[in-house]
């Protein structure tokens, strides 16, 4: 890394020139990043979306509806939702508009609904429809389903992060004043925030040109640029101004703190990196749009760390020292820590224990963790979307086809035929369905059997939406008895597969969601933690350093886990609400990686220290000295940035801002003050073991 920032010091202009032509570029790109971004993600190419093309293909289902709820007196809207099916069916392009005609249930207690078919989410659709209604006095018409909701969900995420930037860049802005006391060293790691994010949105652009991203990659990525962007500006720039003050020139100092800090950025993005990478194991689109937006993100964090900013300080170093808002007190803070490490270090069993006896505790709400996957109910209280799709699942929610079961058979004949009453005769006798639509009990419904129907080209005719003759499918819609995310559902899909049938529908897509996410996380648990193992392990030149920083990590995380349940679940601090199941994997992702990169700052100081003496009481006292401000002010600056996500609207992202402000609180407190150095004085020399011995590096510490 020396002879990488000589070279950086070297040709600051030309790299600073190469850098601002770059976001010239990639911001242009960058502010229409939110317009290419569609759905929320929760897709995988799994049975569920081959059973969606069987139906597509053989019985004319419409990928997605736009769903028209009609309120008022019952006379009204019937005649009201047969003259707007006949509007809507003038649409170029629509697919099936259902009515009450051809769904005797869409009409009952003053409401009714009109289903319109489309071929994607595009606001075309919407805008098509809106354009169609003409409501008349004593009805009013709203519109709800999938495209407006995805439409909703985007507009109120870009909102939310408009919110949260006011609210958190500001207070963002004094922590880092009263950290440097100078303008230009307070707005530096603000603007290397700014670049990692032009450089992530702006990459993404492309990316989601040939990949569709989900509407939740842009306030993932707006976080974890700003964390890194801020981190990795802070430890640089109090290196810097550390190498300053020992009487190196503005060159020099630049290029140690490359070496130094630079050295320890490149481990910390690489932990980083490695905690994200864990998402691709997971096959649901979700989870790998947001890997894929976090990782470009953290390439840029360190890119433009050990590239751009030593550039910008060689060139402005002059004028960190300026226009001093607060005075400097490094030397007493210093002390004060160091005041700390010894207290901690006295007395490392009890503390130990106290730090325990704090976090333990937290784990048993873990218990009660539910997990959903978000829809109407993500949405602000207020969106019209999400009120008239609650009224609409109020009212019909329980008449809908939760799930979908294919039979293949020859149907032109009457075996195949018997094998259809038998399934749904099975069907409606098992406790678990409320209710059963097929070919079969459609005919029962008339007083005959299945077999008279079909053997007529006029009666198939009357069963072609539940049987495809030439092909030898029929379909079984089933309404069960539980909502069709509850885990009694889930088994239910689960048995009927067993069994040798394909199942479609909401209940199968919620099973295949869940079983993806909680077959691949103790993979993609144990992938990130091996090689976050490695990398320490090489990093610290040490067996038992990463050990305890791991366990240390998954302490916190299953902490911040369990109050999540208190905050969210009992109701106590916001509305009650399950927890997205987006929620704990993308803190565990992101906080995994932060974590580590607090741990790589302040172990790769001890460890300096640790060199020079010998010692590793000495090494423990002064590491936490000279970095603790740093960490515990880059803490602050995460939990205001990520803790202002709790004042948006979005309920997996407001879940997500308070989880990882949470996160970060507990690891730059209780692990990072208290059980750190307690655990350094516990293991003393054995922290630093290394097989064949160690061998010191180049770089002194001042």
């Amino acid at each position: 890394m020396e002879r990488f920032g000589q070279y950086v010091v070297r040709f600051r202009k030309t790299i600073s020139l190469l850098w601002l032509i770059l976001l010239i570029v990639l911001g242009y790109f960058a502010v229409q990043l939110p317009d290419q971004l569609k759905g929320n993600g929760f897709t995988r190419d799994g049975e569920f979306q081959q059973v969606e093309r069987i139906l597509e293909q053989e019985f004319t289902q419409d990928p997605h509806q736009i769903i028209v709820l009609f309120e008022g007196d019952d006379e009204i809207i019937e005649q009201e939702m047969n003259r707007h099916v006949t509007a809507f069916r003038t649409i170029e392009g629509v697919g099936q508009v259902v009515g009450n005609k051809e769904n005797p249930e869409a009409l009952k207690d003053g409401k009714g609904y009109v289903s319109v078919g489309i071929p994607d989410i595009e606001p075309s659709w919407v805008k098509a429809v809106q354009d169609k209604l003409d409501p008349q006095d004593g009805s009013t018409i709203r519109l709800t389903g999938e495209p407006l909701i995805v439409d909703d969900l985007n507009t109120a995420s870009k909102n939310d992060l408009v919110r949260a930037e006011l609210i958190g860049v500001p207070a963002a802005m004094l922590v880092l004043l009263l950290v440097f006391g100078t303008p230009l060293a307070a707005v530096l790691p603000l603007i290397m925030g700014l670049v990692t994010f032009i450089f992530g949105a702006g990459t993404l652009y492309f990316i989601a040109g040939q990949q569709e991203l989900s509407i939740f990659v842009l306030n993932a990525v707006a976080m974890i640029s700003l964390a890194l962007g801020i981190d990795f500006s802070l430890l640089y720039v109090n290196r810097f101004r550390e190498e300053r003050t020992a009487g190196r020139s503005i060159t020099a100092a630049a290029e140690v703190s490359v070496a130094t800090a630079g050295r320890s950025i490149l481990f910390s993005g690489i932990c980083v990196f490695v905690g994200l990478a864990g998402l691709l194991v997971i096959d649901v689109d979700v989870f790998q749009a947001v890997a894929i937006g976090t990782l470009v993100s953290v390439l840029g964090a360190v890119i433009s760390a050990v590239t751009l900013l030593p550039a910008l300080l060689a060139l402005l170093g002059s004028g960190l020292e300026k226009g001093r808002i607060f005075k400097a007190d490094s030397e007493q803070g210093e002390v004060r820590w160091r005041k700390l490490a010894r207290f901690v270090m006295k007395r490392p069993v009890a503390i130990t224990l106290f730090s325990l006896l704090l976090l333990l505790p937290c784990l048993i709400p873990l218990r009660d963790l539910e997990l959903n996957i978000p829809q109407a109910s993500a949405l602000p209280e207020d969106y019209e979307s999400r009120l008239a799709f609650e009224a609409w699942e109020k009212t019909f929610g329980d008449d809908g086809t939760d799930a979908v079961v294919l039979l293949k058979a020859d149907f032109q004949t009457e075996q195949g035929l018997e094998q259809l009453e038998a399934l749904t005769t099975r069907l409606e006798a098992d406790e678990g369905v409320r209710g059963v639509v097929s070919a079969s009990s459609l005919a029962e419904a008339n007083g005959l059997e299945v077999t008279q129907v079909a053997a007529t080209e006029q009666g198939k005719q009357q069963l072609a939406s539940l049987i495809a003759f030439e092909n030898g499918i029929a379909r079984v819609n089933v309404n069960l008895t539980g909502d069709p995310g509850d885990k009694a559902s889930q088994e239910w899909v689960r048995e009927i597969r067993e069994q040798g049938y394909q199942v479609g529908g909401p209940a199968a897509f919620n099973q295949e969601i869940y079983d993806e996410i909680y077959s691949k996380m103790p993979l993609a648990l144990g992938l990130v933690l091996l090689a976050t193992f490695i990398i320490l392990l090489f990093a610290f030149r040490s067996i038992l350093i990463p050990i305890k920083a791991i366990l240390m990590n998954l302490l916190s995380l299953g902490a911040t886990f369990g109050l999540l349940v208190i905050l969210f679940e009992s109701g106590w601090v916001f509305p009650a609400e399950t927890i997205g199941i987006l929620t704990p994997v993308f803190i565990f992702s992101l906080v995994f990686g932060l974590s580590m990169d607090y741990e790589v700052f302040l172990v790769s100081r001890m460890e300096e220290y640790y060199e020079e003496t010998g010692d590793n009481d000495i090494a423990t006292e002064m590491g936490l000295a000279k970095t603790s401000k740093i960490i515990t002010s880059a803490a602050l600056i995460m939990i205001v940035v990520t803790g202002a996500f709790a004042f948006t609207g979005v309920s997996p992202i407001k879940q997500l801002g308070v989880g990882i402000a949470l996160a970060i609180f507990i690891d730059a407190t209780i692990i990072r003050m208290f059980l750190v150095p307690a655990l350094m004085k516990l293991f003393g020399h054995w922290n630093w073991w290394w097989p064949g011995g160690r061998t010191k590096r180049k770089i002194k510490v001042h």
